[in-house]
């Protein structure tokens, strides 16, 4: 394995390229003039994941070798010490993270099609490989959950919908979100779903931001030109169940994520705790979530998973997506926040409906 430099390099930075949760991606020049991209922690920015998150970023990409590892950046360099860790990695010129070009329109229903095929080829047949877990997904779901919910129910304006024990969301009789996932925990077999089937390396944050294509088109076949950015989820899980990655994929390629992070969504209620009447809508009208209305993002990727590993358990599936939005929701202020907690209501009433 070629080594890699345990330090950052000595550059200027040029442009913030993202600013995570707890770390931030930057584009950088070195003395000779060569481009990188850095990605570090911030010691102003601490979360429950942030250093074990990046730790186990920095783990994945060294791990990788063969021709999954063609699919990512090269690992150039890494550190962790001090209570600071990062790394850097080459630098893809002249792409674009296939978000951005969802949102532009600019692409037709074939074009997403082959995409969503050489993703499905990447991910299922490369990436997700048998990998031993850290921890049980099904623990770490039920611990997350639980965790987050009693650092939310502290704030006065969320904890009347996470203790309620029925409320109405959008006309809809469900019960409190704490509720919700006591009852998940109760029924038999539920959280244990999560650990059935294969446990395999997971690329943990697999949406459409986190893929590079060309920028420009020059054959037919660009849409199969992929690079995969960030893998690890925000909470930090690289391994687990194949539908982790489904789930996370899904939650953007139907533009509720990208809603829900531009504040494209309508939530009534919180003004009003009294009442235990909610409203969730996705203001799908908007200029910039239509492109996921029009175009089909998502139904080519899952029938690749749906051929590799069988039916979707739609009760985990639902059990995932209130995991992820609460997760978010933890990680999030404001709008964003009672959103993503409202969503995670809706699903994990789903899971055991």
């Amino acid at each position: 394995m070629e080594r890699i430099a345990n330090r950052a390099s000595e550059a200027t930075a040029v442009a913030v390229l993202r600013e995570g949760y707890w770390d931030r991606t930057e584009l950088i020049r070195l003395p000779d003039g060569s481009l990188r991209v850095r990605k570090a922690s911030q010691s102003a920015r601490t979360g429950p994941w942030s250093l074990v998150a990046l730790r186990r970023e920095i783990r994945y990409l060294q791990s990788l070798s063969g021709q999954v590892a063609g699919y990512f950046p090269k690992l150039l360099a890494a550190w962790d010490e001090g209570g600071r860790a990062g790394y850097e990695m080459s630098y893809i010129d002249d792409s674009r993270d296939v978000g951005a070009i969802a949102q532009s329109g600019q692409i037709d229903q074939s074009q997403a099609d082959l995409f969503q095929d050489a993703l499905g080829r990447v991910i299922f047949d490369l990436v997700h490989t048998p990998a031993r877990p850290d921890q049980a997904l099904s623990a770490h779901v039920k611990e997350t959950m639980f965790g987050v919910l009693a650092e939310l129910e502290s704030q006065e304006r969320l904890s009347p919908l996470i203790a309620a024990g029925a409320i109405l969301v959008n006309g809809q009789r469900l019960s409190g979100t704490r509720l919700a996932a006591q009852r998940i925990c109760e029924r038999a077999g539920m959280l244990s779903s999560l650990d059935d089937g294969p446990c395999v390396r997971l690329h943990g944050d697999c949406f459409l931001e986190n893929i590079l294509l060309p920028a420009r088109a020059t054959d037919q076949d660009w849409p199969q030109r992929l690079t995969l950015l960030d893998p690890v989820s925000v909470a930090g899980v690289d391994r687990g169940h194949p539908m982790f990655d489904l789930v996370k994929y899904e939650s953007y390629a139907t533009g509720e994520l990208l809603a829900l992070r531009s504040g494209k969504v309508q939530v009534e209620g919180f003004d009003r705790p009294t009442e235990n009447c909610y409203l969730y809508r996705l203001r799908t009208d908007e200029p910039t979530i239509q492109p996921f209305v029009r175009i089909d993002w998502g139904g080519r990727f899952r029938a690749a998973y749906v051929r590799k590993y069988g039916p979707v358990n739609l009760r985990a599936y639902h059990l995932l997506e209130g995991y992820f939005a609460l997760v978010m929701a933890l990680c999030t202020r404001g709008l964003q926040r009672e959103a993503r907690l409202l969503r995670a209501t809706i699903a994990l009433n789903a899971a055991v409906e």
